[in-house]
């Protein structure tokens, strides 16, 4: 898997992986500390959860995306998606393979944040803590399904626009979904029927479902298993469409002038 190899190599080579591990570690320990926690010694737990979880996010958004905007765009315009291509490397194998280098900078980060939450904020009490366990479980397999393709997204339109646009169509995605959605949602729910916006709404990316950091928060526990199933379904259902989009948007040489 030379694209592979490459992509892990030119990733290290860059150093910004060790800041972003660093960073995981360090903030939620740190940041909890600036709250009014003196009265009330409790919310760190589950302050620092709420950390740790919205750095990974962060650094998913703003790290791993670009790194694969500017991986996608740098296979096809410097020659290298060519001249594999040559050599009997196709075209959907080099999108994947650049795509399983920035998944393998991206789990270590996904375990990190996990190991805070189950170390420094679990909660004390014996059946708090083992739905603790579950939730941050979920958490992680959602946060990878949700952030994961979006990656193989933007690999894909780096390498046909540019990474410029690889990272920012990807990252509006996301945003809106994590956001958006939710407002888009109160404004349906106001008095009056626009079939638009409901349509709009339903084909809508709800990456919102898959951060449960109020569920860490405020303690709520593990989602139920039939939730979680329709989750991981409803998930896989849009990693399936974007991946489609992605394959046909790939491209291993720079577009003719």
């Amino acid at each position: 898997m030379p694209i592979f190899k490459l992509t892990l190599v030119t990733l290290f080579a860059r150093k910004a992986w060790f800041f972003v591990l660093f960073a995981a570690i360090l903030l939620p320990l740190t940041l909890p500390y600036l709250t009014p926690h003196e009265t009330n010694i409790r919310l760190l737990e589950p302050a620092r959860a709420q950390v740790a979880w919205s750095v990974a996010w962060f650094v998913a958004i703003l790290w791993t995306f670009s790194s694969a905007a500017r991986l996608g765009e740098a296979n096809a315009r410097t020659g290298l998606g060519a001249y594999f291509r040559s050599r009997g490397v196709g075209r959907f194998r080099q999108m994947l393979e650049i795509w399983l280098g920035c998944m393998v900078y991206l789990l270590p980060l996904v375990a990190v944040t996990v190991a805070v939450c189950l170390t420094t904020a679990m909660p004390q009490m014996d059946g708090e803590a083992s739905m603790w366990v579950t939730t941050n479980l979920q958490f992680a397999l959602l946060f990878l399904l949700a952030v994961a393709p979006l990656a193989l997204l933007c690999i894909a339109l780096g390498s046909r626009f540019g990474a410029m646009v690889g990272y920012v169509v990807p990252l509006t995605l996301c945003l809106y979904g994590l956001y958006g959605v939710n407002y888009l949602g109160m404004m349906i729910r106001l008095p009056g029927e626009n079939a638009l916006l409901e349509w709009i709404y339903a084909v809508s990316p709800h990456y919102h479902l898959a951060d449960l950091t109020p569920r860490l928060v405020f303690k709520l526990g593990s989602l139920p298993t039939e939730t979680f199933g329709t989750l991981l379904t409803y998930f896989l259902g849009v990693t399936l469409v974007v991946a489609t989009c992605s394959t046909t948007l790939f491209r291993t040489e720079p577009l003719k002038a």
